[in-house]
């Protein structure tokens, strides 16, 4: 039996940082995240979001470090027993695109090349 085609457009790189969705009027923190693409974010642990929500989303770069994060926008997309999973919005301001492809690049120089189709 052969593998389904992979169907992310972005690799995956590790991270280990925690993040923050802002949902109206609600902060839900994430301890870790799992892993990181310029498409979106997998993070450790279940969430009350259903499917479609949208959020604003704080990646923390700096344990209680001021300015040390990413903010962005993204909507949540799956939650199972790996965890939650947030497809970053398709119209990012040019300082977050920029932003995560710095950290990414940081991580993996090649992760942010799109994978061959």
């Amino acid at each position: 039996m052969t593998p389904a085609p992979e169907k992310r457009r972005f690799r995956r790189v590790p991270i280990a940082y925690e993040v923050k969705l802002i949902v109206e009027d609600r902060i839900i923190s994430f301890p870790s995240a799992i892993d990181l693409s310029l498409g979106g974010i997998l993070v450790d642990g279940r969430s009350p979001l259903p499917v479609g929500t949208t959020c604003g989303l704080a990646i923390l770069l700096g344990a209680g470090e001021p300015g040390k994060r990413i903010v962005t926008r993204g909507m949540v997309v799956r939650v199972d027993e790996r965890g939650v999973a947030i497809a970053f919005s398709r119209n990012l301001e040019p300082a977050s695109t920029e932003a995560l492809k710095l950290l990414i690049h940081s991580l993996d120089p090649l992760a942010e090349e799109p994978r061959d189709q």
